[in-house]
């Protein structure tokens, strides 16, 4: 008797160790879930702090850069030789307006605050409506019920070559991009025709009715056309790959066209350019020595490394922009081969897009980021954060550029 009590009270000991052991389980179980959980808001929160506040800010449909317009004076935008682009001018009254002293000049690249907003004054408002005055000065402004002065935005731009390029191109419809290919700095982005930021507001309905000249479009980054011989670059640049660089073998004999698939493909005007190496086949831009080339493509190759080379993805740039598009593949006709190896067909490029590839060309193969603004100033002047230029990828090897 004395044993089985004793058996009894051992059980219960033992199914109560059980259920304690159990219950301890369960709560590590969910003690472990809800650190997991709070890593994952954590991490999350210093991602967004780090990557998205910036771009969520920028959001015309957010509200919070309403509310800050209310207690931050916006900030200016300055030239990289310290030429102030864009800032507001307040009233006796205290009416805020958005002045541009360029004009039309940096119009599609400085952009401007009203109506959704374009350009620079678009992607970087988040810190054009953040102020790093002193702490002193914040509460003297709060006492007088005065705005904090926002930060200044330091551009790469440079205002007499802007200019220069500006009055060049005139009136003819078109783009041009200037960048340092050592430091990715874009100098000059110009686009035309063009507008004046001063009286958007004023001139918004007669200037988003007229779909002819459709000015708000910056040409540089958003305009996609027909690549034309400079597409020659990329065709060159395969046909080197797939031989190893041997180029010194290649021979062909132009008469002045070539005919492809029954359609007849002809040198500009007409010119037969006669028996031509690789090299002089570049230099005289000759359609009929390319097709030639194009047709002795692997066209899978072609695409990938077209790829690599910043079709269809994305672009490293602060502002709105379309992707190139190359949709050439197996299986095509050795027309639209031909078509497309001397920049015609179906294959479209932006102005920007040839801009970083005949940097990274100029660079030994290396492609620095597209960099449109390099510091963020306070109202005194001083630096609150800089943005260094840096590699962004290594598109060809030294000797292939």
């Amino acid at each position: 008797m004395g044993r089985k009590s004793e058996n009894k009270k051992l059980n219960k000991a033992q199914k109560k160790a059980r259920k304690k052991n159990l219950l301890n389980r369960d709560i590590y179980k969910i003690s472990a879930a809800f650190a997991v959980i709070f890593a994952a808001m954590a991490a999350f929160m210093v991602y967004f702090l780090v990557f998205q506040a910036g771009s969520t800010i920028n959001n015309s449909y957010n509200k919070r850069s309403s509310s800050l317009k209310e207690t931050t004076l916006r900030g200016s935008i300055l030239s990289s030789d310290g030429d102030v682009l864009a800032y507001t001018s307040t009233d006796s009254e205290g009416n805020e307006t958005r002045v541009y002293p360029y004009g039309s000049i940096f119009a599609h690249v400085v952009g401007f605050e009203d109506n959704g907003g374009l350009g620079l004054e678009s992607s970087y408002n988040y810190y054009l409506l953040t102020s790093h005055v002193s702490l002193f000065s914040q509460i003297y402004n709060e006492f007088l019920n005065e705005k904090n002065q926002g930060d200044n935005i330091v551009t790469t731009l440079d205002t007499d070559l802007q200019t220069y390029i500006y009055n060049l191109l005139g009136s003819t419809e078109g783009a041009v991009v200037a960048m340092d290919p050592e430091t990715g700095d874009i100098l000059a982005m110009v686009s035309a025709p063009t507008f004046d930021p001063n009286t958007i507001s004023e001139n918004w309905d007669s200037i988003t009715s007229d779909s002819e000249n459709s000015v708000l479009y910056n040409r540089a980054t958003q305009s996609a056309l027909t690549p034309g011989s400079t597409f020659k670059l990329f065709t060159l640049l395969e046909y080197y790959r797939e031989n190893s660089g041997n180029v010194s073998d290649y021979s062909y004999n132009c008469i002045g066209s070539i005919d492809v698939d029954g359609v007849t493909l002809s040198c500009a005007g007409g010119t037969a350019h006669g028996t031509e190496n690789l090299i002089q086949s570049f230099a005289y831009s000759c359609n009929s020595s390319f097709a030639n080339i194009g047709l002795s493509l692997n066209l899978t190759t072609f695409k990938e490394n077209n790829e690599a080379l910043l079709f269809n993805c994305e672009l490293p740039l602060d502002i709105a922009y379309t992707q190139s598009s190359y949709t050439l593949d197996t299986g095509a006709s050795d027309f639209m081969i031909t078509q497309t190896v001397i920049g015609q067909g179906e294959t479209t490029v932006t102005p920007i897009h040839l801009a970083l590839i005949t940097s990274a060309i100029a660079n030994d193969g290396v492609l620095m980021k597209p960099r449109l603004v390099s510091s963020i100033t306070n109202a005194n002047g001083n630096t609150v954060r800089t943005f260094d230029s840096y590699e962004y990828a290594t598109l060809l090897t030294s000797d292939e550029a």
